[in-house]
């Protein structure tokens, strides 16, 4: 890859029944053997090591006020199969919380039926 080259941030947040993406460009500016030093339109140069290219991370650690997001680097040829990606990892990790509010709920159920008792 040459310095004209241009790597993709996708973006995939879901913000209570909104689910949008967003594209942004990254200028390349050096290719090593083992990282892209890549920049925004605005921003600093950011690393982006090369085993982290196509690689979901999770933007909020979180589930609060509704907002999931997640995001990845590709090349352009790559683009929409990240997205579909992204919202696949979204979805694992809404079942994933869904699962333990459950078991969360079956716990304070169970006390509560135990505290009825005595």
């Amino acid at each position: 890859m040459n310095s004209s080259k241009t790597l993709y941030q996708v973006t995939v947040e879901l913000r209570r029944d909104q689910l949008a993406s967003r594209i942004i460009p990254w200028k390349l500016l050096v290719e090593t053997n083992r990282y892209y030093e890549i920049k925004p339109i605005t921003g600093p140069v950011k690393r982006l090591y090369k085993e982290k290219l196509n690689i979901a991370v999770q933007e909020t650690k979180h589930y609060s006020d509704g907002t999931l997001a997640i995001s990845a680097f590709c090349q352009e040829e790559h683009i929409e199969d990240i997205r579909v990606y992204l919202i696949e990892q979204l979805d694992s990790k809404i079942n994933n919380y869904l699962k333990d509010l459950e078991l969360n709920k079956q716990a304070l159920c169970s006390k509560l039926a135990i505290k009825s008792y005595t």
